[in-house]
């Protein structure tokens, strides 16, 4: 039987739903997070690290300049949720599980497979 170890993570709504909405139009232009974080002029690794749930790096105001430019999109706002999110932090546990590549073998590469978002209760 093989153990899954589940991570936890609390980060803001708003950046999660940022980053989610970068990844799904990049993965839809058919772009690695290389190739991305190239076309921003940033480190190789930046946006593998942004959509890493391990790491606390996050996109920022310059940055969504940045990949508005590399996507070729003419507002900032296509990058942002048009409703205002409902909470202000959140709690995601995901586990890391190997990546398929396109010819169905397992590779060492992990990724992160989310399994709850629950909101964080404001203490008063």
């Amino acid at each position: 039987m093989k153990f899954t170890k589940k991570n936890l993570t609390r980060i803001s709504e708003l950046d999660y739903l940022i980053i989610e909405n970068v990844k799904s139009l990049r993965i839809g232009r058919n772009m690695s997070r290389q190739q991305l974080s190239e076309k921003m002029g940033v480190a190789n690794s930046f946006v593998g690290k942004v959509e890493n749930l391990s790491f606390r790096d996050k996109y920022n105001i310059r940055h969504l300049t940045l990949i508005a430019k590399a996507f070729g999109l003419a507002t900032v706002k296509d990058l942002i949720p048009s409703d205002i999110p409902d909470n202000d932090m959140i709690e995601i546990t995901y586990e890391k599980v190997s990546k398929v590549n396109d010819s169905g073998v397992i590779g060492k590469q992990t990724e992160d497979k989310v399994i709850s978002i629950k909101a964080v209760k404001k203490n008063k």
